[in-house]
């Protein structure tokens, strides 16, 4: 029996579950940064042990969000995304009452937990009961949610850390989270369990060392010099943690992910296409606050209404464009999104404070319109070009690309910046004069301009879909 649903209204109110969840998500991946110094000054620690807040949460999202889709595609679906939110929501009460920082940090872990949980069965929501004519438009908006969650948590976080305490960034999810679950539970269908294969528990432990250890890296090489223990030490890890996980998924019968899929040109490269525009997306976002403070001298209020002009576009066009590449393709939209990457980085490249006024909001509008193009089509291309068999997995792989593409983002941007302002060390914003700040600004965007040059190539070179079976993809072992 098929599991699409055919009534229109219960697919948008599906959908609408979905995207609330992925907005959650990506609001608290954003929301701790611009309170950090909060928390800083209420537990008296230092800004580098206060980022562990940031990093736990990372560490659990990119480590586990590929294990529990697997169990999701198992059949519990529906289990995992109501436990999820419900693991989360208690989880963001627990850190809004935490009476010290060790407990703030396990209770930071149980979030991430529940987070990896919404956001691993969000697509899987969508491929599994969404008819394929709808997959770019459903994508469109649970990437223009993610969206919107990241941008938006800056500003709510600083209206928090401005008028109420820290606390107040994570008890504001309690309200949603107690009106999305029973609205979850009525509108998703239940669980249909499959059969019951053995699940590759050794190469899951082997997949989330690999994840955590990868992420630390990516996390903390911008703060860290490269020859620190910690680094050498994670880096040493991911490394056998991968050649590990690698065996295992080679010799188990029932592998936790058929790293055969990875031969699929057509699929890799798309997958690396959609880590891109992630890496660009976030390294934007990640510097441009402090440009707009920094360099522009604009106030924060003034700074988040500018930044509230990439999401808005993206929300207005990311459904649209969704539902128009499930019928003229994706190809076309990942060439228009690598074009509008180019335009806004290069156009970030040349920007000085006396010309902000005239190229800050056509940069922004670019970064909207390519965000808008990238979600909904180039998410789908990566699950069209999975087998059958495997779309369960290419969605995970696919979500997980949004995470850890954020993650490498960020360090990358960071590093260019510190080339930039040819220094030493971390530099703190606060302490560099506007020309200095603006040299390394410009800087970074190089790193932002060479790989959406890049994503062009891909786009370009990549056929609209490559069809091949499952059966197909064992034979060329």
């Amino acid at each position: 029996m098929s599991s699409i649903i055919s009534n229109h209204l219960h697919q948008k109110l599906l959908l609408m579950a979905v995207a609330i969840g992925m907005f959650l998500d990506g609001l608290d991946g954003s929301i701790v940064t611009i309170i950090l110094p909060r928390i800083s000054e209420s537990f008296n620690i230092d800004t580098g042990t206060a980022s562990w807040v940031i990093i736990t949460y990372l560490l659990m999202m990119a480590g586990l969000i590929l294990i529990i889709g697997k169990t999701a595609e198992r059949g519990h679906i529906k289990s995992l995304f109501l436990g999820g939110v419900c693991v989360f929501t208690l989880g963001s009460v627990a850190c809004g009452i935490s009476p010290d920082f060790g407990l703030l940090l396990s209770f930071r872990v149980i979030q991430g937990v529940g987070a990896a949980m919404i956001a691993a069965t969000a697509s899987l929501l969508c491929v599994t009961y969404l008819p394929k004519n709808m997959l770019g438009m459903a994508l469109g908006a649970i990437s223009m949610s993610v969206s919107l969650g990241v941008v938006a948590g800056p500003a709510i976080g600083g209206f928090i850390s401005q008028y109420l305490s820290w606390h107040w960034a994570f008890l504001i999810n309690l309200p949603i989270g107690i009106l999305i679950l029973p609205f979850a539970m009525y509108i998703i269908p239940p669980d249909m369990p499959r059969e019951n294969r053995s699940f590759d528990h050794i190469g899951a432990v082997f997949l989330f060392g690999l994840m955590a250890s990868g992420v630390f890296v990516l996390e903390r090489i911008s703060h860290l010099k490269i020859s620190d223990w910690q680094i050498l030490l994670s880096g040493l890890l991911c490394i056998i943690f991968f050649i590990l996980f690698v065996y295992r998924e080679r010799n188990y019968p029932s592998p936790l992910i058929n790293i055969r899929l990875f031969r699929l040109w057509s699929f890799s490269a798309t997958l690396i296409l959609f880590l891109i525009f992630g890496c660009v997306s976030m390294g934007i976002f990640y510097l441009l606050p402090f440009f707009l403070q920094a360099a522009m001298s604009f106030d924060p209020a003034m700074a988040g209404l500018f930044l509230l002009i990439p999401p808005v576009v993206t929300a207005i066009i990311g459904v649209p464009v969704g539902r128009w590449s499930d019928r003229a393709g994706r190809k076309p939209f990942a060439i228009a999104a690598s074009l509008g990457s180019i335009a806004a980085t290069a156009i970030f490249m040349s920007i000085i404070p006396e010309t902000g006024f005239i190229l800050l909001p056509l940069g922004l509008v670019l970064t909207g319109l390519f965000m808008g193009f990238m979600g909904g089509p180039v998410a789908s291309w990566v699950v069209d070009n999975a087998p059958p068999d495997e779309k369960g997995t290419g969605s995970s792989l696919m979500i997980t690309s949004v995470y850890l593409g954020s993650v490498i983002g960020t360090a990358l941007f960071a590093t260019f910046f510190t080339w930039g302002v040819a220094t030493k060390g971390v530099v703190a914003f606060s302490e560099l004069n506007p020309d200095v700040f603006t040299k390394g600004f410009h800087f970074s965007m190089t790193a932002g301009l060479l790989l959406s040059v890049l994503a062009l190539v891909i786009s370009v070179i990549v056929r609209e879909k490559e069809d091949i079976t499952s059966t197909q993809l064992e034979g060329d072992s």
